[in-house]
């Protein structure tokens, strides 16, 4: 459950804390936080998911070069924290102005705390507050669920009568849709709203009703004002349930729709070629046609199911999806004319869509058929389990940036692959040794940035001239700028072995 960020700094212990707001983004009343989280670390990156309010006093970070402050602001942005509250600590209690303006450039909330208050207190009341206000709606939510059960069992799966009850119970609007957006059933709240021009409901909420691994059809939810959002939400996903139960005994799925799921299921569970060409065929997928395949695992991946599936299409691709063993499988048609360039679009959406979500997302290279749809998947799932994503991947990797580790993977000599890494970089090494690897980490950092000097020193938190210093005793150490004497490809790919070995 959330709450809005104008209802905690509406709160009388934050108040008390005099915030001041230095640096605006959104409207505090359409900022949702669902917990409030306090930390000095600086690298957040992985501990954090979003919609967070960030307690700090800011020492760790006010000792940071302003470039390393930009980047920090610029992570939390990033991860969409809801807004960060500086309680400054020390004798000058004004936050450096450029920090302020770096802030309020990433349209990222900045406050701050101008009277002490333990940071305990505070997140323990606002968390308490959030758990309460969850506990509340699930309960209602499980009331309305157990009288819609009761009716369900005596009286048929009836859609309407169904309908009345959740919009007499809530006060509002419910409905259900197929993809397309046709009405399926509703109560007369809700078709008196879809009569009327400009009708009374303020917003909607809705959940994905899935029969078999299918999207059937969607739960709509037409609120009010006085409705809250965040509440609606987390009750239409349980009242989602036994509506599905209701509506999959009248639900009666295409023959494409059939053919996708077991186009998908032969797929991932590696099917014959001639078994999954049929498929294809029935699925109207045309031979020759280039395609991806992703695989995503989460919490729930049935939850957002839909969302997804509406990032990926946004680009005009076809995509089939298949849930199977808390995972989903998506198949995705790419641009015949620009297949490549229609991936990196498909990628760039879903890390925006997924930017902050627990979530893990692996897309596999291009297939040129769907006979090679099972290979793209098995490329994808490779790259699940190589270590922590980095900060510019989030929750989506993409096999084309795991080409060498992939290559290197279906090697099974690890002493030819030693005797490889001496031979490019061995006294580098042996120099490194009592330098805990920093020879090497840089080495490698800046051949991954493609030899750009400002991005490796920001990457590796270092001067310039620090780093400039370092490259200048490497290069001596490997017999020279490998750009120069061509030695760029074996030299990278040595530094990147040596670093896994």
């Amino acid at each position: 459950m959330l709450i809005t960020l104008s209802e905690i700094m509406a709160d009388p212990l934050m108040r008390a804390a005099k915030p001041r707001l230095l640096a605006p983004g959104t409207v505090e009343s359409e900022v949702y936080v669902r917990w409030v989280h306090t930390s000095e670390v600086v690298q957040l990156a992985g501990l954090i998911h979003g919609a967070e309010l960030l307690l700090t006093t800011g020492e760790s970070v006010f000792k940071l070069p302003l470039d390393q402050q930009r980047q920090y602001l610029a992570m939390l942005a990033e991860c969409h924290v809801a807004a960060l509250v500086v309680e400054p600590v020390g004798p000058d209690p004004q936050l450096p102005p450029d920090f302020v303006a770096a802030a309020a450039e990433l349209e990222l909330p900045l406050y701050q705390l101008q009277e002490t208050v333990p940071f305990v207190a505070l997140a323990e009341k606002i968390n308490t507050r959030i758990v309460s206000e969850q506990a509340s709606a699930l309960q209602q939510a499980d009331a309305i669920s157990q009288q819609l059960a009761q009716h369900l069992a005596v009286a048929g799966p009836a859609l309407v009568p169904l309908l009345e009850m959740i919009d007499n119970q809530l006060r509002l609007g419910a409905e259900i849709v197929n993809p397309g957006g046709e009405v399926i059933a509703a109560s007369q709240r809700a078709v008196k709203q879809r009569l009327q021009e400009n009708g009374p409901a303020q917003f909607d909420v809705a959940v994905d009703l899935y029969i078999g691994g299918d999207t059937a059809a969607r739960l709509v939810l037409h609120a009010q004002a006085q409705h809250h959002r965040q509440r609606l939400e987390l009750m239409a996903e349980r009242l989602g349930s036994i509506v599905t139960l209701a509506f999959s005994q009248h639900y009666r799925p295409s023959a494409q729709q059939a053919a996708s799921s077991a186009l998908l299921q032969s797929i991932v569970n590696a099917g014959g070629e001639n078994y999954v060409a049929h498929r294809a065929a029935e699925a109207q997928i045309a031979a020759g046609v280039p395609l991806c395949m992703l695989v995503l695992q989460g919490v729930d991946v049935s939850r957002g199911r839909a969302d997804l599936e509406r990032h990926l299409r946004a680009g005009g691709q076809r995509v089939f999806t298949y849930a199977q063993a808390h995972r989903l499988y998506a198949l995705c048609i790419l641009d015949p004319a620009a297949a490549r360039r229609s991936r990196d679009e498909l990628v760039q959406r879903l890390r925006s869509a997924l930017r902050g979500e627990q979530a893990e997302c692996c897309v596999g290279p291009i297939a040129l058929d769907v006979s090679r749809a099972r290979w793209s998947l098995t490329q994808a799932e490779a790259i699940e389990s190589w270590g922590p994503a980095n900060g510019m991947e989030g929750p989506v990797r993409d096999a084309l940036d795991y080409a060498l580790p992939r290559l290197v993977a279906q090697l099974d000599e690890p002493v030819r692959l030693r005797e490889f890494i001496t031979e490019q970089i061995g006294e580098l090494l042996d120099a490194d040794r009592d330098k805990d690897g920093q020879l090497l980490k840089t080495l490698e950092a800046w051949l991954a940035s493609g030899c750009h000097a400002t991005e490796t020193a920001a990457r590796l938190y270092v001067e310039r001239q620090t780093l400039h210093k370092r490259l200048a005793k490497i290069f001596a150490l490997i017999g020279g700028d490998p750009r120069v004497n061509g030695r760029v490809l074996p030299v990278h790919l040595a530094a990147w072995l040596a670093l896994r070995d």
